[in-house]
């Protein structure tokens, strides 16, 4: 096995440091199919997670978890007020 090294240099250790992996801001956690390319997704963004519906022409905020349980929203009727705002 070739070791990525020069001169001494151990590249892998060197990229393997802390400071050289970029922290993701967005992170796609989960996702579940609702069929005919429709789906809810779980990301993460900034420490904060949010449940997103998306078709193949829009992206729409369900809620943003945290403050409550994930299943307490399953189990929670949809009204206006759980509606985020749309991306087309």
């Amino acid at each position: 096995m070739a070791t990525h090294s020069m001169h001494g240099f151990d590249l892998r250790r060197w990229l393997a440091r802390p400071h050289h992996r970029r922290q993701r801001r967005l992170r796609l956690i989960e996702t579940l199919s609702l069929g005919e390319r429709r789906f809810i997704g779980l990301l993460s963004v900034d420490g904060r997670e949010l449940l997103v519906g998306a078709t193949t022409h829009s992206l729409s905020l369900l809620t943003e978890l945290g403050e409550h349980d994930f299943d307490d929203f399953l189990q929670t009727p949809p009204s206006s007020s759980q509606a985020g705002g749309e991306l087309q």
